[in-house]
């Protein structure tokens, strides 16, 4: 009886299939989301803004 062979996902089909999903979600979003995706737009630039700001501060007390 043969053994079967445990395929191990290589590293970078993984990113590759990683990118196109990816791609394809953002190439579907506006279609799908419509007015909401400017809602979530500047949700995500908000939220980006105040995780900058408090890694800019971790950052200043860590240095002090």
């Amino acid at each position: 009886m043969k053994k079967l062979a445990v395929h191990k996902p290589d590293v970078t089909s993984l990113i590759s299939n990683l990118l196109l999903v990816t791609a394809v979600v953002a190439a579907a979003a506006p279609l799908l989301l419509g007015d909401g995706l400017v809602l979530l737009a500047s949700n995500v630039v908000g939220e980006g803004s105040t995780l900058l700001q408090e890694l800019s501060l971790s950052l200043q007390r860590l240095l002090s």
